[in-house]
């Protein structure tokens, strides 16, 4: 597949060793770094972003002041699985230029591990992602070079990596949305 190529940024992809690093992408990488701030100002500033978050925290609640809570969860899955269909668009398209049926490799236990590890804030899910990538980026390094280290060992770093720091930071299930996975109908009583 020709896949998306690259759309460097004039001026600033000449910049050394920082131009190649940041501004020479495709636009899809372009894009996940915009929908950071964006899906901060939605989430954090806007009446949907108010009602994503009431529903998930407290349904019973938002329910009772009028917000169809069902609704708003179909909503925010759409999105979500809108997005989740852009990043592997990304993986077949520009990382890969090509299809597998193994072409995530378990990317989408990352995805929901880094909302975890973020705490559930996009620039923090970020900083996670861009984490996850250094630690893949690594195994790769050591795969390149040579160096005389079983690559299986190499290929699971990331991955074991994400399991440690999650083990180690329990807070951050406690700031998640409580009413998280749990189906809601107005009828029944909790």
């Amino acid at each position: 597949v020709p896949g998306i190529g690259n759309l460097p940024i004039p001026g600033l992809s000449k910049i050394p060793i920082l131009g190649p690093i940041f501004f020479s992408h495709n636009l899809l990488v372009y894009l996940a770094f915009l929908f950071v701030p964006v899906a901060w100002y939605i989430l954090f500033k806007t009446p949907w972003g108010l009602r994503v978050r009431a529903v998930g925290t407290n349904p019973r609640a938002a329910d009772s002041i009028g917000i169809q809570v069902n609704k708003v969860r179909y909503q925010a899955l759409a999105v979500g699985g809108a997005l989740a269909g852009l990043a592997g668009a990304y993986l077949s398209l520009c990382q890969a230029k090509m299809f597998s049926d193994e072409i995530i490799a378990g990317r989408g236990f990352i995805a929901v591990a880094l909302v975890y590890f973020g705490h559930w804030h996009p620039v923090k899910i970020m900083g996670g992602a861009l984490l996850f990538s250094l630690a893949q980026a690594f195994q790769l390094a050591v795969q390149g070079q040579g160096i005389n280290f079983p690559y299986e060992f190499a290929v699971m770093l990331p991955y074991v990596m994400v399991i440690v720091v999650l083990a180690f930071s329990r807070e951050s299930q406690l700031l998640g949305p409580t009413a998280l996975g749990q189906p809601f109908n107005r009828e029944k009583r909790i």
